[in-house]
């Protein structure tokens, strides 16, 4: 019998080893020429009617034939589109590649749905909003200490407020937004090659944060340390808010003139049919937006996209603060989708108070209830800290004292008091539930973390314990929960 003697693998040096890379993203302010901004309003038209039309597609292929349609086999179809001299003449201004990345969009939504990570795919739906994505030969280079270039497929060198250095070795694509307000935003993707520590900043458990989030007051916390902070930011000036109703109710005025005008010129055309006169084509004239009315709706843009700014910078500022100087930061389990949905029901059950519930929901959204948790925890992950997400109910009538945890609707005597009916223990009743929260917090990061329940009728499944920490104390201690650039975890078992 033959015997064959294997060779022991060489091992390759630590310095050719593959490292764990990572990405990430830097957001710049855009001024482009007026050709260029034309431009961008075109490709982004250009990329939403690919993204239908790859929609479309696979639809009507699943629903008539029961097979799906790839990627590879629409970039070629796309491509050949493109080349017809009678029906694709206006996508030949858009590089190619910037239409095979919104049919890339598209594949990955699919597969987001596919995999139970998100909702099914919607359409691409017309709005002041337009972007791509150029996914190669994005080239950058520094004018001076603020200003810079960056060069994108069709529209060449563009030039872009420089606040920040470019992170990482490569770029790898380049996403345009044009912004209603008609203000543009260029976002670079980089590639890290590093891969960044996981130790923990702050060591002590008893930094650990709960984090209670209200409408009167966006944010409340509480920490071990006996440190607590009510943090709030108005998105809206009072005279910002009369200006914006007067805007609205003059947009609204103008559209039904509009529609009445429209009304009239179809009932006399009408009359003409059966007297054989030819309809007029006032009507297609009379639908159109008159340039006072689109000044109008710029205006009301402009309102919302200043508000828009100071909701993500409150944002951003509250969840840094939070990510960084906190071991643990504890959320309440709140779906946010499923609080601000319309009351308005249905002609068979007409919802109840859905004014009410309205105003209640923009109050809700205005306070960035799901962007400051998620940001929170991106950004602990980066620095090595944990995030927990607690069952939501009982917390703002609960006593936090180890001794009582007397549960009673009484005890919150109003909207900013609270007052256990058993012991007498008085705080601020949103800092209440802030403790109440961080107790739940601890209490399940070291139990072993059970996941908490996706709300039902949504595709998303339970929270996994890479968003929980489903270790045990003495594993938590020293090690991270994550690494942001890798996508891994730091914590064994939790993946």
């Amino acid at each position: 019998m033959r015997t064959t003697t294997r060779k022991p693998t060489k091992k390759r040096p630590r310095s050719h080893r593959k490292k764990p890379r990572g990405r990430t993203a830097n957001r710049y302010r855009a001024y482009p020429t007026p050709e260029q901004a034309v431009l961008i309003r075109r490709f982004g038209g250009s990329c939403r009617f690919v993204k239908n039309l790859g929609k479309e597609q696979r639809d009507l292929a699943w629903r008539y034939g029961r097979h799906s349609v790839s990627y590879t086999a629409q970039s070629k179809e796309i491509l050949a589109l493109r080349s017809d001299p009678e029906l694709g003449t206006w996508l030949r201004e858009v590089p190619a590649q910037i239409l095979q990345q919104a049919l890339v969009d598209v594949n990955r939504a699919y597969q987001s749905f596919f995999d139970g990570h998100g909702g099914y795919p919607r359409w691409a739906r017309y709005s002041g909003w337009c972007s791509f994505r150029d996914p190669q030969d994005v080239k950058l280079r520094v004018k001076s200490q603020r200003w810079a270039e960056v060069k994108i497929q069709g529209l060449g060198w563009m030039k872009v407020r420089y606040h920040r250095p470019i992170r990482g070795a490569a770029i790898k694509s380049a996403t345009v937004v044009m912004e209603p307000d008609g203000k543009v935003f260029v976002s670079i993707l980089t590639e890290l090659h590093r891969r960044q520590p996981t130790n923990p900043l702050v060591e002590e458990w008893a930094s650990a944060l709960g984090v209670d989030r209200g409408v009167t007051v966006a944010v409340a916390a509480k920490d071990g340390l006996g440190n607590a902070d009510l943090i709030d930011r108005e998105m809206w000036s009072h005279g910002e808010r009369k200006r914006l109703r007067r805007l609205e109710q003059a947009r609204e005025r103008k559209k039904s003139a509009r529609e009445k005008a429209t009304t009239e010129v179809v009932k006399e055309d009408k009359q003409r049919e059966p007297r054989g006169e030819t309809p007029r084509e006032a009507p297609l004239g009379t639908l159109a937006k008159s340039k006072n009315q689109e000044g109008t709706e710029r205006q009301i843009a402009a309102l919302h996209a200043r508000a828009r700014r100071r909701r993500k910078d409150f944002t951003e500022q509250v969840s840094t603060t939070l990510a960084r100087d906190h071991r643990l930061s504890v959320f309440e389990d709140l779906h946010t989708k499923s609080m601000t949905a319309s009351a308005k029901g249905s002609v068979e059950a007409p919802g109840k108070n859905v004014r009410q519930k309205a105003a209640l929901n923009r109050a809700v959204l205005d306070k960035a209830w799901y962007a400051i948790e998620h940001r929170t925890a991106d950004k602990q992950a980066r620095h090595g800290h944990l995030h927990v997400v607690v069952a939501a109910p009982g917390t703002s009538i609960t006593c936090p004292v180890a001794t009582c945890g007397h549960v009673d609707n009484k005890s919150r005597v109003s909207q900013s008091m609270f007052v256990c009916t058993n012991c007498g223990y008085q705080a601020h009743a949103d800092l209440n539930a802030a403790e109440v929260i961080r107790k739940r917090g601890i209490e399940l990061a070291f139990a072993g973390g059970t996941p908490v329940a996706a709300h039902q009728g949504t595709n998303l499944g339970p929270r996994t314990s890479k968003d929980m920490c489903g270790a045990e104390p003495s594993e938590l201690s020293g090690r991270g929960s994550g690494n942001e650039e890798t996508g891994t975890s730091a914590v064994e078992g939790a993946a």
